[in-house]
């Protein structure tokens, strides 16, 4: 339980959304652990065990969850069409009244092993909605099944599609949540030694970007996102790493030469556990040169912009950065 002078620091209206998903949380896990017994499976030993293979199915089963049960479905007006980019499982996303020519590429969070296009719709219809591009959502392979460069190769590849069907580069926004914000950077790096044009900017929400795990927040803010800690990213990064080195630029861009990069806006919440990742990002970018601006959100946690139809502070952060692409690619 958090101290009361604790509690202060999360608003009220967030501290009720939480616990909700707390709440759904608790649901999935009595529901996969009903399923998992009639299979002969015992959850509560597993996590006990720390059986990993176990931890995912369940982590995976809850992401689903919560996606089908606190959010709901778009708005009707809302277009979603599954599509292959070259090989690439890939999502359109398109709001009304879009810019067509001009295109969100979005990489969504969950640490490398978590998440499907169908699960992680909300931040890019969010963010499509207030920017008016359309939205390119990559479905990108997971860890342990498909560890790094996977995801990589796959964020490469759905990116040179894109720029086959005839989008200019100057009209691609990079966007990315959580890992996602990571894999942003890292596409970008990675294009950058290919030498192939960069989009026109990134928008990193919450990225993760040192594997490596040596932020001081990880310890400080502990107690405000006890669903993420610093041994469950540990095991999670192990599973996308495989061996590799955790301050490889590829997977952890904190370490990496940041010179030449497009304008970055980066948010994070003040209160969430990778807070020192955005910082410390953000302060590296401006020593190289890139035109960069840091939000940190008071009292808010990890990727807090998924609540952006039910609270004022992830509103505003949604419309921060539609004003932010629409003053990048001078559509004002």
């Amino acid at each position: 339980m958090l101290e009361k002078e604790e509690q202060l620091r999360i608003p009220p209206d967030l501290a009720k959304l939480l616990a909700i998903k707390n709440s759904m949380n608790e649901k999935a896990l009595e529901e996969f652990t009903e399923k998992k017994s009639r299979e002969g499976i015992s959850v509560s030993e597993a996590l006990k065990n720390n059986d990993f293979k176990l931890i995912m199915e369940l982590s995976r089963y809850q992401t689903k969850y919560i996606a089908l049960n606190m959010y709901g479905p778009l708005p009707d007006d809302v277009k979603c069409e599954l599509i292959d980019a070259d090989g690439v499982a890939a999502e359109w996303i398109t709001n009304p009244n879009v810019v067509n020519d001009q295109i969100l590429f979005h990489l969504f969070g969950g640490g490398y092993v978590m998440g499907t296009l169908d699960t992680r719709r909300r931040i890019p219809f969010f963010l499509g909605r207030v920017s008016k591009l359309r939205c390119l959502n990559i479905g990108y392979r997971l860890a342990p099944e498909h560890p790094f460069p996977a995801a990589l190769e796959d964020s490469i590849k759905a990116y040179r599609w894109l720029l086959s069907t005839g989008i200019a580069p100057e009209n691609i926004v990079f966007s990315g949540a959580s890992a996602g914000g990571g894999l942003a950077i890292a596409t970008v790096l990675k294009l950058r030694e290919l030498g192939v044009p960069l989009p026109a900017a990134l928008v990193l929400i919450s990225p993760w970007v040192d594997l490596a795990l040596t932020g001081d927040s990880l310890k400080k803010n502990a107690k405000f996102e006890p669903n993420i800690t610093k041994p469950m990213l540990r095991s999670i990064a192990m599973a996308y790493l495989r061996g590799k080195d955790p301050k490889n630029p590829l997977v952890s861009p904190l370490y990496a030469d940041l010179k030449g990069l497009p304008p970055m806006l980066i948010q994070a919440g003040s209160i969430e556990v990778l807070l020192d990742d955005s910082v410390r990002l953000a302060e590296h970018a401006k020593a190289s040169g890139v035109e960069v601006k840091l939000e940190v959100w008071e009292g808010m946690t990890h990727v807090f912009q998924s609540y952006g139809d039910s609270l004022t502070d992830s509103r505003q952060a949604i419309e921060n950065i539609g004003n932010f692409i629409q003053k990048t690619l001078r559509q004002e």
